[in-house]
């Protein structure tokens, strides 16, 4: 990894392929979070990330202090001594949310290859299974190296994809701003400045929710320096794509773009490219579920294996590590697939905001003042980072 990217780039694009999953790449999310709030969304993008930036760079300081890189460990020095009560809510959220986001993943996933080959949803979501299978019992390496290549190609396509298209209907943009500005194109709700703030939040507490899928990659560079060059290029990657996806979206919010249940294919279908553009979009959101369900689910198996080998010795947990992360995949990825063959996909959507708002309330604030030294516990001495 070293010899070709810095870790603190492997772990920033770990952030960015977990953030770009399905609903991502639809513009599904850009929609519901952002564009169909009023006018000062437009800044709200920046302001989610900023939250996602600030929790993930504390969840890795924390998780390199105290040498805690699977998040039931971890999350106990995250709570303290509300921990017997707290740990276990965090670990039911966060499992919950692993299950229908990659169950989402795979329906998206299926659903798409359906639609561009025609070949059967089943079958589409046992092949999208198994490659999340393959990913995720090969370690944390692979996990951030594949994070690393499936990035920088779903960067080049949302350019691609977007970057003519705002060119190109730039006038049309600043117009369609202007018109949701004075209030003569209408999307969705026309709420106060502090809705739209809360949503920004909730969005940014959403992408919290999988902060155990992210902090057992800080032992590839635990010192302090490393952690931040992480967050702070994980803020800029997912902003400018999310702007990029908000912009594209937005030159076309006067002709009904935000009642589709694929915003971003409507972009492509009605803008420059054409047909093979939408090939190039459906190819995103396949590759996006992929990456969602590789990030998460190994989160989840390190979890698991560590669980499995709790009472054996040192030696023998080396040796049945394999065995442990090879079962536990398969479990996590046979549950995911089970509940998308249910077609939750419209009743986990409207969850998402929920979802946010609890991993506001459990995960988010308490990081936050943790990490800004506003919550302390007694073993909170002062001392350095490991390696710092």
């Amino acid at each position: 990894m070293k010899k070709t990217l810095p870790a603190y780039l492997g772990i920033s694009f770990v952030w960015f392929s977990a953030h770009f999953g399905g609903g991502f790449a639809s513009g599904r999310q850009i929609v519901a979070f952002f564009l169909n709030h009023q006018w000062t969304s437009l800044f709200m993008p920046a302001f989610s990330m900023l939250i996602m930036g600030l929790t993930f760079y504390f969840s890795m300081v924390i998780a390199a202090k105290f040498n805690t890189y699977d998040y039931s460990t971890w999350s106990k020095k995250v709570y303290g001594n509300l921990a017997p009560v707290m740990a276990p809510v965090f670990e039911i959220m966060f499992n919950a949310l692993l299950v229908l986001v990659t169950a989402v993943a795979f329906a998206t996933g299926g659903s798409t290859l359906a639609k561009a080959f025609g070949t059967p949803y089943m079958l589409n979501t046992v092949v999208l299974a198994a490659v999340i299978f393959v990913l995720t019992i090969y370690g944390a390496d692979l996990v951030r190296k594949s994070a690393t290549v499936v990035s920088l190609i779903l960067i080049a396509c949302i350019f691609i994809i977007y970057v003519p298209n705002i060119i190109y209907f730039f006038p049309k943009i600043i117009h369609n701003f202007a018109a949701v500005k004075s209030g003569e194109i209408v999307t969705g709700t026309q709420n106060s400045f502090l809705d739209t703030i809360w949503w920004a939040a909730k969005y940014g507490a959403l992408q919290c929710c999988a902060i155990g899928a992210y902090i057992v990659h800080a032992q590839a560079c635990p010192d302090k320096a490393s952690l931040k060059k992480a967050a702070i290029v994980g803020f800029f990657i997912n902003t400018v794509v999310m702007y990029l996806s908000y912009f594209g979206i937005l030159a076309f919010v006067d002709q009904g773009v935000l009642k589709e249940a694929v915003p971003s294919l409507f972009v492509v279908m009605n803008g420059v490219g054409g047909a093979w553009m939408t090939v190039l979009i459906s190819l995103c959101i396949v590759i996006g579920a992929v990456s969602t369900g590789v990030a998460l689910v190994y989160g989840t198996t390190n979890r698991l294996a560590n669980f499995f080998g709790r009472n054996m010795s040192e030696e023998e947990r080396a040796a049945k590590r394999k065995i442990h992360c090879i079962s536990s995949s398969a479990m996590l990825v046979i549950a995911c697939w089970m509940v998308a063959q249910l077609g939750l996909i419209p009743l986990i959507g409207k969850g998402y905001g929920n979802i946010g708002w609890v991993s506001l309330l459990l995960l988010t604030v308490p990081i936050l003042l943790r990490g800004l030294g506003l919550w302390r516990f007694a073993e909170d001495v002062p001392g350095k980072v490991a390696a710092e």
